[in-house]
């Protein structure tokens, strides 16, 4: 066996080496192949100095099985996305880098991850603060609304300015985000928050949604909602307890 069948046998992915990319139940990772032949134009079978893959997914941190929007060759510290790949403005996706080794394999353990908003014209937008949560709305008598929630600061990446309120009131069914109803400031831990609104006509159905806008200028793009009845007379009070020392 010469010393490059040696080399072969224990480096190609597709010759089931070392580093192989077969797995149990799967076919080749054809991936993987073309991450370890594409930046050499094919002129080795591997990428002898490792390298970096960019991933991407919506909504969540991405994996290994997701598609790579951008890779680096060696000890590249820089790193872009593919020309042909996009960001439509208003989106939010999460990033994570992926150490690639010497024989292409990627290595998902501790890859760093990022999410990245893009705002109204597509461009960067800053760091985002979290989303409120344990949204509630309750009717108050004269047809108005409290709507209350909840704010942690547990792993924020910049803290609110404000709170923005949104209802379906102009299109009943579907919250108007294009329209805010109210700005409610924020105050460091204070656990919760809450917004009085105007007067609505009686057996009004409203749905409501809060998000955080952070001082960056980015505003977080949860959906989460919560709905009422404006109530001319408002819910029945709780009846009064009233203790006494009987003699």
């Amino acid at each position: 066996m010469t010393q490059i069948d040696k080399w072969i046998g224990r480096f190609s992915p597709l010759l089931g080496g070392r580093f192989d990319f077969f797995r149990a139940g799967d076919g080749p990772r054809f991936d993987a192949w073309h991450n370890a032949l594409c930046l050499t134009r094919g002129r080795f079978w591997v990428r002898i100095r490792g390298g970096h893959d960019l991933r991407r997914a919506a909504g969540r941190p991405p994996a290994l099985t997701d598609p790579m929007v951008g890779r680096a060759d060696g000890r590249g510290a820089t790193l872009s996305t593919f020309p042909w790949v996009g960001h439509p403005p208003g989106s939010q996706w999460w990033y994570a880098l992926h150490v690639v080794g010497a024989g292409g394999v990627a290595d998902d353990r501790d890859a760093p991850r990022v999410r990245a908003a893009f705002d109204g014209s597509g461009a960067l937008a800053g760091p985002s603060s979290n989303a409120p949560t344990m949204l509630c709305v309750r009717p108050l008598p004269g047809g108005r609304f409290r709507v209350t929630w909840r704010y942690d600061e547990t792993g924020q990446e910049a803290a609110p300015a404000d709170f923005r309120l949104y209802n379906d009131a102009a299109s009943p069914g579907a919250v108007d985000y294009d329209q805010q109803v109210a700005t409610v400031a924020y105050r460091f831990r204070a656990g919760v928050f809450e917004y009085v609104s105007g007067p609505f006509v009686h057996g009004t159905r409203v749905t409501w949604a809060a998000r955080a806008y952070s001082a960056a200028g980015a505003e977080e793009r949860n959906t989460a909602t919560a709905a009422g009845t404006a109530d001319a007379q408002g819910p029945e009070q709780a009846p009064t307890l009233v203790c006494g020392t009987v003699m």
